[in-house]
C-alpha cells in the first residue's frame, strides 16, 4: 500500500496587501481584453431590455389583477 502524502494548499501566499493589488491589476488586464459594444449597439440592446421589462411587467400585472379578481370572487361568495 502506498503512503499517503500530505496535500499542500496551492493557493499562492503573498505579502500583506500586495494580493489585492495584484488581483486588481489582473482584473484591469482582463477588462482591456474584453470586446465592448459600440455606443449604437449599447443603446439598441438597452432599448430591447427596457421593452422586454415593460412587457414582462405588463404581463405580471395583468395576471396579478386577473388572479386577484378570481380569488376575491371565490372567497366572498354569498
Amino acid at each position: 500500500m502506498a503512503a499517503i502524502e500530505p496535500t499542500t494548499n496551492n493557493v499562492p501566499v503573498s505579502k500583506s496587501g500586495t494580493g489585492i493589488v495584484e488581483y486588481l491589476q489582473g482584473v484591469r488586464a482582463e477588462l482591456k481584453k474584453a470586446e465592448w459594444p459600440s455606443r449604437e449597439e449599447l443603446i439598441r440592446l438597452t432599448q430591447v431590455v427596457l421593452f422586454l421589462l415593460f412587457v414582462t411587467a405588463l404581463f405580471c400585472g395583468s395576471l396579478d389583477g386577473i388572479l386577484s379578481v378570481i380569488t376575491h370572487n371565490l372567497f366572498t361568495r354569498k
